[in-house]
């Protein structure tokens, strides 16, 4: 099933659901490389539906932010539950990526850093 994507002001939105482990990476690989294949200057990651990540899960995001970074897109992450925002603590890439409580922060942010 793919995950929805939408745009707010110039930002795109792409919104994550369920568990993304090591069976939804691919997928979510797929169709967030879509908005990275159309050069997106700024992406929010909404992982506001989300319940559970992995480390292929992590590796994708970054993956993401990495490709974006090398044509100067931005992309933040959005509504992080505590089990997920702690992954990227223990993790330490809550220091690596710009994360929000609140979409509207995360599409403002972007919308600056990205020149909207």
């Amino acid at each position: 099933m793919p995950f929805p994507s939408r745009e707010i002001q110039g930002v795109a939105i792409f919104d994550l659901d369920g568990e993304i482990d090591l069976h939804r990476s691919p997928e979510v690989r797929a169709e967030i490389g879509k908005l990275i294949e159309r050069k997106s200057k700024a992406i929010a990651v909404h992982f506001g539906k989300v319940t559970y990540i992995d480390s292929s899960g992590l590796a994708t995001i970054i993956d993401a932010f990495q490709k974006m970074r090398a044509y100067g897109g931005k992309l933040a992450l959005v509504a992080l539950n505590t089990h997920v925002r702690s992954v990227f603590e223990v993790a330490r890439l809550d220091q690596f990526f710009k994360i929000y409580d609140e979409e509207n922060a995360a599409v403002a942010a972007l919308r600056a850093d990205a020149g909207l």
